[in-house]
Formats: structure tokens, sequence, C-alpha cells
């Protein structure tokens, strides 16, 4: 991995960019559409990439505009299809001169970044890239109730699994902290952690907060004030930093285990630091098929992150 540090990218700078390439998911939400909508059309080629499930919600609008505004859909793509899909998405780049991507990650799921982080890593090797990670903040809404067990556990896909060269020592788990209630507890409790450390989001999006403190009441009481972080949303390179300085301090006595619950960029963030750090393991811990589908609705803010890989 490039030494280059990942620097942070403003709204202004995202309505001034041009790209050879822009991917975005093809999903559910309403804010699907509006980092390619800031864009506007400030690309050479667009891809939304779909998913096999959950076609609902502002599905078929959010597929009207991509269409209408000349971006190219792959649509129902399974899981296991994903990597394919993205290879030959992009193979172009390594065969012209296309060199400056940018990635909407607002709405991919944790696995999906993850081989997008990895594909295009990859492809660095042989390339010199940019690539530009953007994030569209969702307006506040009152969570749902997301109740039930964890019905999905382990590292995020193969590439970030990691490796305990010392499977003996204790496990230490940073787990960024959302609206679901008992994951990290759980999440602690399956992995047999003996230290827990949180990261708890500041959002520039007034409501979230409390919430995100109700949320995860009974994980935070128990937990060391020390052991209790928060970082801002909007300053994605400092999350970076603040994980890196974590992880080099307890990685001297612990096993890591990186769990990014709460907004996407966190989970970006983690994705990174394990490149920077790459026996430690980034995991997922989820409800699986009972997780509620609910729409998110863009606020306007942006936050972007461009890394050099």
């Amino acid at each position: 991995m490039n030494d280059e540090t990942p620097s942070n990218l403003s709204a202004a700078e995202l309505e001034a960019e041009r790209y050879d390439l822009l991917i975005c998911a093809g999903g559910f939400e309403t804010r699907a559409t509006f980092i390619a909508n800031e864009l506007h059309g400030r690309f050479e080629r667009a891809v939304a990439i779909g998913f096999d499930h959950n076609q609902c919600l502002s599905y078929e609008p959010n597929c009207a505009w991509f269409r209408a505004h000349g971006i190219e859909i792959v649509e129902s793509v399974r899981k296991n299809e994903f990597p394919s899909v993205l290879g030959r998405l992009l193979a172009p780049v390594n065969d012209a001169m296309s060199r400056r991507i940018a990635i909407d990650i607002s709405c991919f799921d944790r696995y999906r970044l993850a081989e997008l982080v990895s594909a295009t890593q990859k492809l660095s090797r042989e390339r010199s890239l940019t690539i530009d990670f953007w994030y569209s903040v969702a307006k506040f809404e009152a969570p749902h109730p997301v109740a039930g067990r964890n019905e999905i556990a382990g590292p995020i896909n193969r590439t970030f699994a990691g490796r305990f060269v010392d499977p003996s020592r204790p496990l230490a788990l940073v787990a960024g902290l959302g609206y679901e209630a008992g994951k990290v507890v759980g999440a602690a409790e399956f992995l047999q952690a003996t230290r827990v450390i949180s990261f708890f989001p500041e959002s520039p999006v007034a409501g979230f907060a409390p919430e995100v403190q109700k949320a995860n009441h009974s994980l935070l009481v128990e937990i060391a004030p020390h052991d209790s972080l928060r970082y801002e949303v909007d300053d994605p390179r400092r999350t970076i930093a603040m994980l890196d300085s974590v992880v080099r301090g307890l990685s001297i006595e612990y096993n890591v285990v990186l769990l990014p619950g709460g907004p996407k960029i966190f989970v970006l963030a983690c994705l990174l630091v394990q490149r920077m750090h790459p026996l430690i393991s980034v995991w997922r811990v989820s409800s699986g098929a009972s997780l509620n589908v609910r729409d998110a609705i863009p606020s306007g803010c942006v936050v972007g992150l461009r890394w050099m890989p």
C-alpha cells in the first residue's frame, strides 16, 4: 500500500472533479443517485451495480434515473458474482489511460465495499490510481427496532480475514457503534473478547447521537471511559489515524478484530486500516434475513476520501 495517508475531500471538490469511471450501487435507498447527480456527468463512464434482493422502495425510480442519465446498470448481481462483475468493470482501467475512479459507497453493503477496496488495490499494482470514495450522509430518521440474534458472524471476506500469529493471545474487539442494540455485546461474547474499544459516530446531521447512545447503553456503561472513543463522520482521515493508533497499541499484546458498525464511511476506514495492518481481521455481524429494509434520504451532506493505493 502507498505510504501516502488518505486525504479528505470537500463538497466543493465533488462539484469540480472529473473521473474516468464512476461506480455506484443500484440499490433501493433514495440516496443511491445523489453522488452521481452531484457529478453532473463529469465522468467518462458510470456503472451502477445492483443486488439480487431488496428490489423495493426507490429501486425502480433509481434504475430509471440511472438509465436517463446514461449510467449503465448491471442488475440482480448475486454476492458470489460481484467479484467477477467488478473485475470485468475494472479491466478497461488497466488497458487504457483511465486512472481516476470515483466510488459512491453510500449504498454498498460491507461485503461489496470490501471487494471494491481489495480489487482497486490489486489493480494499483499495475497502474497508478487515484480512488475517490464518496459518501452521502442520510437525513436523520428515528430507528426502527432491530431485534433478534446475530445470524451471520465472521470475517467480512477472505482478503480481510487477517491471521493471528499467536492464537493464545487475548482478543481485543474494536467496534463501530450504530443503531443495532446488543450487536457489539453479542459479538464480544461470541469472540470471547477480553477488551472492547468502541468508536461512537459524531454525525454532521443532528439527531443520530442520542439514538446510538440509547442502542448501545448496556455496552457503554460496562467499558472503561478511555476505551470509549468518538470520531467525526465527516473527518475520515482523522478516523483512520485514530484507528491506526489504536490498532498499533493493541497489537502489542492482543489479537485484534475490527467490527465496523455504524456509517459506511467507518466501514471504509476499517478496511483501509486493515490494509495497513494485514494481520488484524475485519468482521461483520448481522441479523441476516431478519434485517429490516429501510430507506435513506440524502441530507445533502457529503463526505469524501482520496486513496492512492
